[in-house]
């Protein structure tokens, strides 16, 4: 079948089943999941990929704070910092294999059609 063949909706849980599959892959020698980075990094539980069935912010920030990285109220440490580092080049790396061979303007256009067709759904 070609791609093109399969509708939108293949295409968006395709891309993040991989996409979640990366994460994992590069996380795991850290024995770290994506919800860690994203706390590092300096999201929260307002991130809106914070869904339903996802480990609560405050376990999440409790196993950070026992590696030494946050402080018990989330606040980012040396340790934490250096780890943060660290890691944001692991995600780099695996945001650029994701873009790899896509031009800017085509990522661009994508992002603001599938935007796009949320705010579609959204209004109804």
């Amino acid at each position: 079948m070609k791609p093109e063949e399969r509708p939108i909706g293949y295409w968006l849980r395709e891309l993040d089943r991989r996409v979640e599959d990366a994460f994992r892959r590069t996380l795991d020698g850290r024995q770290l999941r994506r919800r860690h980075w994203q706390v590092l990094n300096g999201l929260g539980p307002q991130d809106p990929f914070w869904g339903p069935g996802e480990r609560p912010y405050e376990e999440v920030v409790a196993d950070l704070a026992g590696r030494g990285w946050v402080t018990p109220d989330g606040t980012l440490t040396a340790d934490g910092e250096t780890a943060r580092a660290a890691i944001a080049a692991d995600v780099a790396e695996v945001r650029r294999r994701a873009a790899a061979g896509v031009p800017d303007e085509d990522y661009l256009t994508t992002v603001r059609t599938l935007a796009r067709m949320a705010d579609n759904l959204s209004a109804g």
